[in-house]
């Protein structure tokens, strides 16, 4: 539980991306995201945040305050209209593509809901990163990074698919990994 001091335009959008992480909106939370510019409460605790960045604050709090959540360490996806529930670490990569959100393992290829962006955000402690527009990967699965054209690279993974990194997220990739 949260509450919000902010503007009514960023008030809505916070309130959209804390739904997707079912972090409920409440008005005597101890916990208080305080919009760059509005009075901090008095003996509450207050991330203050710029407007344009409130990303970073759902970033920060999917990271911290549920952490040790059990539903966050579970992945359901469906696959012959029947569903399997999976771990992060047994997924190689996401894919977006035009039939929706595919988790990929070492067993199979799964649908999933929710967004790339819901698990880049969720999953980046745990070793997922984005490669390009359309992929997050897991870096435990990565046996072998190929240099390629232009600054970018293409991995190798452990069920031999292999991924293209765009140049734009060449630099994190190699910030990442120190290379």
């Amino acid at each position: 539980m949260v509450q919000l001091l902010c503007s009514d335009k960023v008030y809505e959008k916070l309130k959209q991306e804390l739904t997707k992480y079912q972090i409920e909106i409440e008005q005597d939370s101890d916990w208080v995201l305080v919009e760059k510019g509005y009075d901090l409460p008095e003996g509450k605790l207050s991330v203050v945040f710029d407007a344009m960045d409130y990303m970073n604050v759902i970033k920060l709090l999917v990271s911290g305050i549920r952490e040790g959540t059990h539903y966050m360490d579970t992945l359901t996806g469906l696959t012959e209209n029947k569903f399997v529930v999976f771990e992060p670490r047994d997924v190689v990569y996401l894919e977006a593509g035009p039939d929706g959100l595919m988790a990929f393992t070492k067993s199979g290829r799964y649908s999933i809901k929710e967004t790339l962006q819901y698990y880049e955000t969720l999953w980046a402690p745990k070793g997922f990163i984005r490669i390009n527009k359309s992929q997050l990967v897991n870096l435990l699965h990565v046996k072998e990074i190929i240099p390629w054209f232009n600054s970018r690279y293409v991995l190798r993974t452990d069920n031999n698919a292999e991924l293209e990194v765009s140049k734009m997220f060449s630099k994190k990739l190699r910030n990442t990994l120190n290379i």
